[in-house]
């Protein structure tokens, strides 16, 4: 089991720190390489969090269920007439 939707991630760029990625490319000045990281880092956890809900919540999954396993134990009153 991985605990992904439970993590918690602040960064900011030192040079521009009221850069926020939701703005897109547009936003970024002087063509800084870490605000390009956050963007990138911003666009795989909104993939990441598109892959997750995809699977849909824990409660709309159905259940799966263990495999049956026959009964090899012999019953001891079988054949026997009261």
């Amino acid at each position: 089991m991985l605990k992904l939707g439970t993590l918690r991630w602040k960064g900011r760029c030192k040079r521009h720190p009221r850069y926020d990625p939701a703005e897109g490319e547009g936003a970024i000045r002087s063509a800084c390489h870490s605000c390009a990281r956050l963007l990138e880092i911003y666009r795989h956890h909104k993939a990441l969090l598109e892959m997750m809900r995809a699977f849909g919540p824990l409660r709309h999954r159905k259940k799966r269920l263990p495999p049956k396993q026959e009964d090899r134990q012999a019953n001891l009153f079988e054949g026997l007439d009261p």
